[in-house]
């Protein structure tokens, strides 16, 4: 009778041979770092939502009656035309970015919104700055038609003059807001310098 010692060998090392074990199923369902961050940025935007949707509504609804008080008011300020101008052209571009950033995922499926957005805010910029030399070169105008040249209407003049007005004071805040923390932040990183540096020969002489 013949032996097969190597089917043997080879029968006991199967037997001995250790199984794979299968994945783990906790680990995929594990959130990376980055996923996590994006769905605190989604909760946030979440949260946002309603707010930026009200602001939204306002602005359209400011940008509106800037449009329609321009139009109305042309050829009733003589004392300087560019007023009802600038209402229409501030009107019509605020109304274009207000309705692009609003359908920005709809619109961005056929082409880049960027750079018509940089464009049109650029546009705007540009107005603000000549609207601002119309209306206050000619502060207070006559609110009377008698007065001929001398005349604006009075709802053209002041929506002008508001609007601007208000954007000023708002960029001054703004601007004053960052120069505060930036000064807040010098302070305490001189103060963070100065305790180091008193701390330093204390060390060395311990």
């Amino acid at each position: 009778m013949e032996h097969h010692p190597q089917q043997s060998t080879d029968s006991s090392a199967a037997q001995h041979q250790p199984l794979n074990n299968p994945p783990a199923t906790g680990s995929s369902n594990a959130h990376t770092p980055a996923q996590t961050q994006k769905a605190r940025i989604a909760k946030i935007k979440q949260k946002l939502l309603p707010g930026v949707k009200i602001t939204l509504l306002l602005s359209l609804i400011i940008y509106l009656a800037m449009l329609i008080i321009g139009i109305l008011g042309v050829h009733h300020c003589p004392v300087e035309e560019n007023i009802p101008l600038f209402l229409i052209a501030t009107g019509a571009i605020g109304l274009i970015t207000k309705i692009t950033t609003y359908m920005r995922e709809q619109i961005m499926r056929h082409f880049q919104v960027g750079y018509v957005e940089s464009s049109l805010y650029t546009i705007e910029m540009v107005f603000l700055i000549l609207g601002a030399y119309w209306v206050y070169k000619e502060y207070p105008p006559k609110y009377d038609p008698i007065f001929g040249r001398a005349y604006c209407q009075k709802t053209a003049y002041m929506m002008a003059f508001v609007y601007i007005t208000f954007i000023f004071g708002f960029a001054l805040v703004v601007v004053a807001g960052f120069i505060f923390f930036l000064c807040c932040i010098c302070c305490l990183a001189g103060c963070s310098l100065k305790s180091d540096d008193e701390e330093q020969p204390q060390g060395g002489a311990a």
